[in-house]
Parts: C-alpha cells; sequence; structure tokens
C-alpha cells in the first residue's frame, strides 16, 4: 500500500526570529533549511534514498513508502531525532494511502491532510518552568545552561544554535552566493556581516536597516492546478515524479537565482576610494551619487579584527526556501534591492506549472519595513511580512477588478509601528486613510495604472534613466533640486489636499524669474491622481534612496542627467 507522509514545519518566524542577535538568526535559519534537507543527516536517514524524496525546501517535505507501517516508523524516528536536532522547533506530519489510486490524487489529498492537520493539532502546554528559578535572556523559557561566552542563562533551543559547528554551518550556508572578487575594489574580497552594526549603516547618522519579505504569487493554485492536470490526463506515477522534482528544484534555483543577482548587484557598484585620512576604504556608489556609503571591512570587526582586505556587504540574506526569501540590508538600497529582486523573479519558467502542464513564469510580491538599526528584529520582520500581504492583497483586488494580471507588486513602510498594527490601520493613522500615500506600486505600470515603482523611482524621484525623464523629478528638476526648503514646504502642504498645494504652486510661479514651478513627473497642479497622491512617498525616499547601478548603460544614462547644485558643491 503505497503511502506518500508529508512534513510541515510551524511558525519558521517565530523560530527563526526568537532572538535580536543575528549570529542566532542565521543559526536558526540554517536549522530550519538543515531539517528537511536531503542529505545524510537530515532526511536521508533510517533507510530512506533520495529518490523517494519528492520535495525538501522552504521548511517542507514529501517523501515516498511502500507501506503505512514503513511511514510510521521512519516518521517517529524522525521526530525524535528533531527534537534533539532543533528543540523548539515544531512540526505536523501526515500520511495518505493511495492505494488503487494515482501518485497525483495521493498528493492532492495530501495537501489537504496537512491543512487539517495545522488546524486540528493542540497547541502545546507543557509546564517546563514550574521548577525552574532562571529565565532565558533571550526568549524567556527556562534556561538549561549558561552561555559559556556572556556567562547569561539561555534555553536548550539559544543553546544548539549557539554549538560551533552550528554557527561554522549557518555561515558556510550562504558562501556559495559571494562574488570571487570585487572588480571595481582592487582586488578586495567580499563577505557578508556576522552584526548588524556591520552592516553599512553610517555613524552619526539616523541609520535605517531595511527587512525585505518577498513571496511567491500564486504557487500553490499553481502546483494544484499541475495536480488536476495530472489526475485529468491520467498521467502516469513515474512521470508525475520527474515533474514534481523538476519543477520543485526549479522554484529552489529561481531562489537562489534572485539572491545570485542581488549580491552581484550590490558588488558592481562598490568601488575602493580613499579617505580624509588617506585610508583605503569600500564605498557603495549609485545614484544619486552624493547618497554612496562607506562599507565596514575586516578592520572594523572587534571579534575577528584582522589586517586583511574583506569588505562586508550591506547585504544579509536570513531566509531562503524555494518562493519565499527574507534578508536584511542597509536602508538606502532596500528599496532598489526588493525591486530588483521582483524583476529576476518573473524572468524566469518554472516548467510543468503552466496552462495545459506546460512552462510557466511566476510573479512575487516584497514588502519591506526600514526601521532604525536597534529595533527589535522579530517586529521588524513581523511588519515586512504584513507589507508583503499588503502587496499581496492589493495585487489580487486590481488583477479581478481589471481581470488582468498586474505583475509583481511592491509596498513598504519607514519607521516602526505599533506591535502588530494592521497596515490598514497604520495607513489610516498616519496618511489619513491612504489618500496621502499610493502605496502598493506594482513594478511596472498596467493597463489603466501609468503610477508603478518603475515610475516612482525614475520620473518622480528622479533622475531618470533617459535624456526626456532625467529633469523630471524631484532630483533632476532644476526648480525642485536645488531647493530642498521648497520640497519640504510642499510635503507639509499635502494633507491639506490639492487645493493647499496648487495655490502654493500659483504663489511660486508669482515670484518665481525663470521657467515657474511645476510637480514633477507632469503631475496635474493639485499633485493628486484621483482621491490619492504619491508625493509623499517620494519625498521620504529623497534622502534615502540609492538606486543601485551594476549596468554600464544605466550608468552612462545617469551621468547625462544634470548634478544637483548641492550635489556639485
Amino acid at each position: 500500500m503505497p503511502v506518500v507522509t508529508g512534513i510541515d514545519i510551524l511558525d519558521i518566524q517565530g523560530y527563526v526570529f526568537a532572538s535580536n542577535r543575528l549570529r542566532d538568526v542565521l543559526a536558526a535559519s540554517w536549522m530550519v533549511d538543515h531539517v528537511v534537507k536531503r542529505e545524510a543527516d537530515s532526511l536521508l536517514q533510517w533507510g530512506m534514498t533520495a529518490d523517494h524524496v519528492l520535495l525538501a525546501a522552504g521548511g517542507n517535505a514529501i517523501v515516498e513508502f511502500a507501506s503505512l507501517d514503513e511511514a510510521r516508523t521512519w516518521t517517529q524516528r524522525y521526530t525524535r531525532w528533531l527534537q534533539d536536532e532543533a528543540p523548539g522547533l515544531e512540526v505536523v506530519v501526515a500520511h495518505r494511502p493511495y492505494v488503487g489510486r494515482s501518485l497525483a490524487w495521493g498528493l492532492r489529498a495530501l495537501a489537504v491532510d496537512l491543512a487539517r492537520a495545522k488546524l486540528e493539532r493542540s497547541p502545546g502546554a507543557s509546564q517546563l518552568g514550574l521548577s525552574v528559578t532562571a529565565a532565558c535572556s533571550v526568549t524567556g523559557l527556562p534556561a538549561t545552561s549558561l552561555d559559556p561566552h556572556e556567562h547569561v542563562p539561555i534555553s536548550r533551543h539559544i543553546e544548539r544554535l549557539r554549538r560551533n559547528d552550528v554557527q561554522r554551518r549557518a555561515k558556510e550556508r550562504w558562501n556559495g552566493f559571494l562574488p570571487e572578487k570585487l572588480e571595481r575594489a582592487g582586488g578586495w574580497s567580499a563577505d557578508f556581516p556576522l552584526e548588524l552594526d556591520m552592516m553599512g549603516r553610517s555613524r552619526d547618522e539616523t541609520s535605517l536597516l531595511g527587512i525585505v519579505h518577498l513571496d511567491g504569487n500564486g504557487v500553490g493554485r499553481a502546483i494544484t492546478a499541475w495536480l488536476n492536470h495530472c489526475l485529468g490526463e491520467e498521467v502516469d506515477d513515474q512521470r508525475v515524479r520527474v515533474e514534481y522534482h523538476e519543477w520543485s528544484r526549479a522554484i529552489d534555483d529561481l531562489g537562489a537565482r534572485v539572491l545570485r543577482t542581488m549580491v552581484q548587484r550590490v558588488a558592481s557598484c562598490i568601488v575602493k576610494e580613499e579617505n580624509d585620512h588617506g585610508e583605503e576604504r569600500c564605498v557603495v556608489r549609485g545614484t544619486p551619487y552624493e547618497l554612496g556609503f562607506p562599507l565596514r571591512d575586516s578592520r572594523d570587526d572587534k571579534i575577528r579584527k584582522t589586517a586583511g582586505h574583506t569588505v562586508f556587504l550591506p547585504l544579509r540574506p536570513i531566509l531562503l526556501g524555494g518562493d519565499d526569501l527574507t534578508f536584511v540590508c542597509d536602508g538606502r538600497i532596500t528599496l532598489d534591492l526588493a525591486a530588483a529582486a521582483l524583476r529576476e523573479f518573473e524572468a524566469h519558467q518554472i516548467p510543468h506549472l503552466g496552462e495545459g502542464g506546460g512552462d510557466r513564469t511566476l510573479t512575487a510580491c516584497a514588502g519591506a519595513a526600514l526601521v532604525k538599526a536597534h529595533a527589535p528584529f522579530h517586529q521588524a520582520c513581523d511588519l515586512a511580512e504584513r507589507l508583503c500581504t499588503s502587496a499581496k492583497r492589493a495585487r489580487r483586488d486590481e488583477n479581478e477588478r481589471r481581470q488582468v494580471d498586474t505583475g509583481c507588486w511592491l509596498d513598504w513602510h519607514v519607521g516602526s509601528t505599533r506591535p502588530a498594527e494592521a497596515i490598514e490601520d497604520l495607513r489610516r493613522r498616519e496618511y489619513q486613510d491612504e489618500n496621502l500615500t499610493m502605496r502598493p506600486y506594482p513594478l511596472v505600470e498596467f493597463r489603466g495604472r501609468e503610477q508603478s515603482w518603475a515610475w516612482l523611482e525614475t520620473e518622480l524621484v528622479g533622475p531618470g534613466r533617459t535624456r526626456e525623464t532625467a529633469e523630471r523629478g524631484f532630483r533632476g528638476a532644476a526648480c525642485w533640486a536645488g531647493s530642498r526648503g521648497r520640497v519640504k514646504r510642499l510635503g507639509s502642504l499635502v494633507p491639506d489636499g490639492s487645493d493647499g498645494i496648487q495655490r502654493q504652486v500659483e504663489a511660486w510661479n508669482a515670484i518665481e524669474d525663470e521657467d515657474g514651478v511645476q510637480l514633477p513627473a507632469g503631475l496635474a497642479a493639485g499633485g493628486f491622481i484621483g482621491c490619492r497622491t504619491p508625493l509623499l512617498d517620494a519625498i521620504e525616499l529623497l534622502d534615502l534612496h540609492v538606486r543601485l547601478e551594476p549596468d554600464p548603460s544605466e550608468a552612462d544614462c545617469a551621468a547625462d542627467a544634470p548634478v544637483p547644485e548641492e550635489a556639485a558643491r
């Protein structure tokens, strides 16, 4: 009696971000990936072979067995091993026999079984702390030991993550994504930072970190449609196995390609310069040039201080599993990297998940939380996930209203929020029920809406990549680029509505001697598009957003744009 068994890890975000220490977060992220890997010390134990593992990624696994007894025996050993290997990590397991049925039917039924198991499970109500007087300094759970370096009480969960072998393997996991060398940095090598303070943030300034959560759109529905196609066409089990392996590996490869693209995009904009003291430093340069920032290197690392020439990238991947990606980076490049990730995500096709079993291009949505460097990490990640959900909801509404796929969407927020505050409540409180913002934005324009992220970044914020758009944005138009006071005044008038903005523009034009004052990107005099305006969205990004230009042709176009007087000085 053939059986398919599904393993689904619960509350991955809560497990990974239980600590505010980046090293613990990275170790927990590695652990989630490790326990469902096709490796000899993970799934391939107790007689399991690689050809019986149909899926192993993103905190999920699906394995095949010849009988229900074999499935239960293996699961008992696996869950016992899991309790020792990753204490605190919870899973649900479901078995689905499909004797007399096809493998496609079994996989479809298994998805329902897993969903039901997650809803019906009894939450743990252990009483671990009744006889314990010390609490873990990180999680608040009962402490079982002392940290050997900091000598503070820690729980079994944190003790496991801080073991030397786990820390080492967690760091090595990402080494394959590092560039071999930095082409424009004179032979310096690159590494991912192990501390948030090494992320590139500038001292003596208001430094922000960006946490981005990216998730694919409709992947579950695409898999269900593929299974229905297999059932309708009566596809044999061996072909189902082959196609399952192919599309699951393609989705895994897609996530890796997205991350590799972001790393290369950052690396291509790192140049070596000398500071005021004649010391060589690596600096990130983009558009605008003056918002570039220096990076930390191995000489700044107090724990591993060396004389080598290794620069720490202002980017650190946290979670990577299939169509799900979470990373943290310097706040100034957050939105550029989020948009680049979305563009790369929809640039590759996934086999068998299209109509009729053909190839299909997937889209994704991203949420970016830009918060102060030492804000609670788990709250910032939760905000990024809720912003991603907000983008997905806006995309779904537009798709239904316009009967067209509107592609990838991006949402963001600058600053901290109240814990667990809904995005709708946040916008209602800060932006007058969303009237003063047009977020979330589609990545590119579609029929009926020109106001996309590409439009906001190049035409409204500016400078544009072409000669026609170079002088239209806040950073390119002469009437705005040379007068920061005028920009601030405009921002203060946005809550008054279009009439107040229009009166102020008329007043400026009455005293302007040259070409006059016009709102950027061809906006009407009132600055509103319907009942909403993108002006505050753009003004918030003026001193924050850096557009990375890895392509030399793009850099040449940007170089043709007029340089603001402040930058020239």
